[in-house]
């Protein structure tokens, strides 16, 4: 055979050659013989024998052209039917096996033929590279695309937040030019009041000076009545002591009198004459002493009104200088209200100016917000577009994978993890046959709460322990034989796992930041778009990008599981982007 390909190889190396070859052998067969025949007619003897000769020359050549016309077309077709089949079989093996590129096509032959394959296989190697390659940008632009997703998310977010604090700004602005305008108003009409209670002031202050040197004449006179009254007094004390003395004189004219009037009487008649004299002198002392009594009496009285006009007029004194102090007070109370108010009018007035400039100024400062506010409308506007946009994005990324996931190139990270991801489905599809063998209800839906209130909450039902004790074995076994695989849990198609890798899956701290990444079993996944397709989709497997709720950016295939053939959920295992990027 290897003396054959050699031929091949040197002589044959194209299909016109090889056709021109075998034509060329049908064709000599023919002339061969005719030429023989011819020789054969020349040689004969007789037109008999050489008749005879011819005949068995023809039979002869009859079985030649059979067995040579069988040759070639046995040969044709080992030369252009069996590669062409080989070729159609592994091209019909492609299209069956929707995507498989991984065969290569048979070129063992030396022509266009081989020229065909090798060309194909050339080309499909560089398809492989370009899906690989693809493949990896895909994967780029996943996790760009969750990145972004997440940042537009929180932009979205943060853009609400923004447009709502504005609009308070805005209202507060609005609320505050018109409480400026108002103060504004106020401040004029006190300040006017202000001026007119400075002009009353200044009369009244006027006024109160007057008042108050008129109740210093009436002081000045209350004085000088005090002190006419205090002289009065004191004439009194004199007058008092003059009747005193008058009594005096009167009580010892009496006395002399009546010893006068006993001598008279003593002396006879000489003596009568003078004591008639001496009776008349009594009589005058006694009407003396009588009109002095007269005299105290009234002077008494004038004593005694002399000294309630002193204690009123002291009393007046007192009030007087009270109220004159009083007034003073007053004035100069009005004096500092008047300075406070000139002082007050001309902070009133500059007020008044800073309230006029801080109008001007709120009134830019208003429209500003207004500018603000109806640009923080259109970023929210356009932050919900470039949220959908990202996530269509999202959506035609993993789209793009999975169209890409639909060819088979034999190589590459992405077809050794689903190589792996399928073997291990059949095992957990397999487990989960033999609990439904022992009788356990896996399409169980009635969730008993664990923890109700608290976070994250979790669940029982019916088949969760048997499940967990079945499977968790195997997801550990699956993590750690291949370690690049961060999490590898089966959840039912509304989202709920009944268990999760051992190390996640320890008893609540009550801590929810520890306990969502340390307690994950029991759990529904159901937070986001990614989670419920998961396990939902019915499709050969699904693979999408998207961040946990741990933080973490992940790779998330998942391939449906089904209990006598009805969906039950997905086998979901999680690694990091960049393993899909790595070679075999």
């Amino acid at each position: 055979m290897s003396l054959y390909r050699q031929v091949e190889k040197t002589f044959f190396y194209t299909l016109t050659r090889k056709l021109v070859s075998n034509v060329a052998v049908l064709v000599l067969i023919p002339w061969a013989l005719v030429f023989i025949t011819w020789l054969l007619v020349s040689s004969a003897v007789s037109v008999e024998a050489a008749a005879q000769q011819v005949f068995y020359l023809v039979v002869i050549s009859g079985l030649f052209a059979v067995f040579a016309g069988g040759f070639v077309v046995f040969f044709l077709r080992h030369l252009i039917v069996k590669p062409v089949r080989e070729i159609t079989e592994v091209l019909q093996a492609i299209k069956n096996k929707d995507g498989d590129i991984s065969s290569s096509l048979p070129a063992y032959t030396h022509d266009e033929i081989s020229i065909l394959a090798t060309s194909y296989n050339e080309f499909v190697d560089r398809l492989k590279k370009m899906i690989e390659e693809t493949r990896n940008r895909s994967v780029e632009v996943s996790i760009n695309a969750s990145y972004m997703q997440k940042i537009v998310r929180e932009a979205v977010n943060a853009s609400e937040r923004q447009q709502e604090q504005a609009q308070l700004v805005f209202s507060s602005s609005s609320e505050a030019s018109l409480a400026i305008e108002e103060i504004s108003d106020n401040t004029h009409k006190i300040s006017n009041q202000t001026q007119n209670n400075m002009d009353e002031i200044r009369g009244s202050g006027t006024e109160i000076s007057n008042i108050v040197a008129e109740m210093s004449d009436v002081k000045q006179k209350v004085t000088e009545f005090h002190q006419a009254a205090q002289t009065l007094s004191d004439k009194y004390q004199e007058i008092a002591s003059a009747v005193t003395d008058v009594n005096g004189f009167s009580e010892q004219t009496n006395l002399l009198a009546l010893n006068a009037s006993i001598e008279a009487a003593r002396a006879g008649d000489a003596g009568r004459g003078f004591a008639v004299v001496a009776d008349e002198v009594r009589h005058l002392a006694q009407s003396v002493s009588v009109s002095a009594g007269n005299i105290e009496n009234v002077v008494g009285q004038m004593h005694r009104i002399v000294e309630d006009v002193h204690g009123s007029s002291a009393q007046v004194m007192e009030s007087v200088e009270r109220t004159h102090g009083f007034i003073q007070s007053t004035q100069e109370q009005f004096q500092r209200m008047s300075g406070d108010l000139e002082a007050t009018s001309e902070q009133l007035s500059g007020i008044s100016a800073a309230l006029e400039e801080l109008s001007y100024s709120n009134k830019e400062s208003h429209e500003h917000v207004k500018i603000i506010t109806d640009l923080s409308s259109e970023l929210k506007g356009d932050m919900a577009l470039a949220h959908k946009h990202s996530g269509d994005l999202e959506k035609a990324t993993e789209q793009t994978q999975e169209l890409l996931s639909h060819f088979t190139t034999g190589r590459g990270g992405f077809e050794r993890i689903t190589q792996l991801a399928f073997g291990w489905a059949e095992e957990v599809q397999q487990a989960l046959d033999e609990l439904v063998a022992e009788g356990k209800n896996l399409f169980d839906t009635q969730y008993q709460a664990l923890n109700s209130g608290q976070k994250p909450e979790k669940f029982n039902l019916s088949y969760t322990d048997a499940f967990e004790q079945r499977l968790q074995p195997l997801f550990d076994r699956f993590v750690t034989s291949q370690p690049e695989f961060i999490y590898t849990i089966a959840v039912n198609t509304e989202g709920y796992a009944p268990t999760h890798l051992s190390k996640v899956s320890q008893p609540l701290t009550g801590d929810p930041q520890v306990d969502i990444a340390k307690s994950r079993n029991r759990r529904f996944f159901m937070d986001n778009r990614q989670e419920q397709r998961r396990c939902t989709h019915q499709k050969p497997f699904l693979l999408q990008t998207y961040i946990r709720d741990t933080g973490q950016l992940v790779n998330d295939l998942s391939i449906p599981l089904y209990i006598n053939g009805r969906h039950w959920g997905a086998l979901v295992m999680g690694f990091e982007p960049e393993q899909l990027m790595t070679a075999n």
